[in-house]
């Protein structure tokens, strides 16, 4: 790679449930070396969305990739059609409804530093074909881009598709599509781009060959702007049955990664993987933590293990 990609944390997945707990997880991940967080953009109300706790608790010198998964999958909870591509008027400007508090959220931290924190916003193909249409998504996409979003680039994040007679963890438009959308804007890729989650390609191919493939399809358009290290295992375990998206962390010989021995995602697909993304700017590591009452530092463990992974992957080219 020609520069170094810059390192974000997916830490609102990694980090306890308890209010305290997570305070002092956020904390502590203010001393990574890292450049920054995926940051979870929550239902309306969540504490960690107050201006006063991102002041408290994140590192004002980390950037910021905001996910809108964690308002879509509330709302995919109680209303199976919502989402940027849905055909339901009421449901597609729901979702546009919460772009806009991303929009907002990276408008506001911009002026409140003085310059971008909020890098990109990841957009996703909800609630794929079974209650949606490609040409809603791309009205979606087209109004999100008349907004101000104070610099930060749109992405295009891909879950698994939906597979017929394949029970799916998301189940939302193919990669071809997506792409196919994306490239009709014509736009450069730090304006409107896609991202990648191994994790989520293996869920969709049943294995460890798709994330490669969706690599190189990505890259071939030109359109990779962030690729996200997720695990995945085609056994049930702790983090719950077998291809379900609960980001199971990689295996490896480092003692805190002993419980997820059977992900898929480990050293060599790390390796794999990271000279198949090339110059792509941003790398993620997005990992599930075990047991679910596990302490901080049992947490941090798991964090600095599957990073030093990654390190070492970068390092040996």
């Amino acid at each position: 790679m020609t520069n170094p990609a810059s390192l974000f944390l997916s830490a609102y997945i990694s980090a306890p449930a308890d209010p305290t707990a997570e305070d002092a997880f956020y904390d502590a991940a203010t001393g990574l070396d890292i450049d920054g967080l995926e940051f979870a953009l929550f239902p309306q109300g969540a504490r960690t969305l107050d201006p006063d706790w991102i002041r408290e608790h994140v590192n004002p010198g980390h950037d910021l990739i905001v996910s809108l998964v964690p308002s879509m999958m509330a709302a995919l909870g109680s209303t199976p059609n919502y989402g940027l591509a849905s055909t339901d008027p009421v449901q597609r400007k729901r979702a546009l409804s919460d772009v806009g508090r991303a929009c907002d959220l990276a408008v506001s931290l911009a002026a409140e530093y003085g310059t971008r924190r909020v890098v990109a916003i990841e957009v996703h193909t909800s609630p794929g074909p079974r209650a949606g249409s490609l040409e809603a998504f791309e009205r979606s996409l087209a109004e999100i881009l008349t907004w101000d979003r104070a610099g930060a680039e749109l992405l295009v994040e891909h879950c698994d598709a939906y597979v017929p007679g394949q029970t799916p963890a998301k189940g939302f438009f193919p990669l071809a599509d997506e792409i196919a959308v994306v490239q009709a804007f014509g736009l450069p890729s730090d304006v409107l781009g896609m991202s990648l989650n191994w994790g989520r390609c293996a869920i969709e191919g049943h294995g460890s060959r798709l994330p490669v493939e969706h690599i190189e399809a990505v890259t071939d358009a030109g359109l990779l702007r962030a690729y996200i290290y997720s695990g995945a295992t085609g056994e049930d375990t702790m983090w719950g049955p077998a291809w379900t998206d609960m980001h199971i962390p990689s295996r490896g010989d480092a003692p805190a990664l002993a419980a997820s021995k059977a992900s898929l995602l480990g050293p060599d697909e790390i390796a794999e993987t990271i000279r198949a993304i090339g110059d792509t700017p941003r790398i993620g590591l997005k990992f599930g933590i075990r047991p679910l009452d596990a302490d901080v530092a049992t947490r941090l463990a798991v964090v600095e293990a599957t990073l030093a992974q990654i390190v070492a992957a970068r390092s040996a080219g």
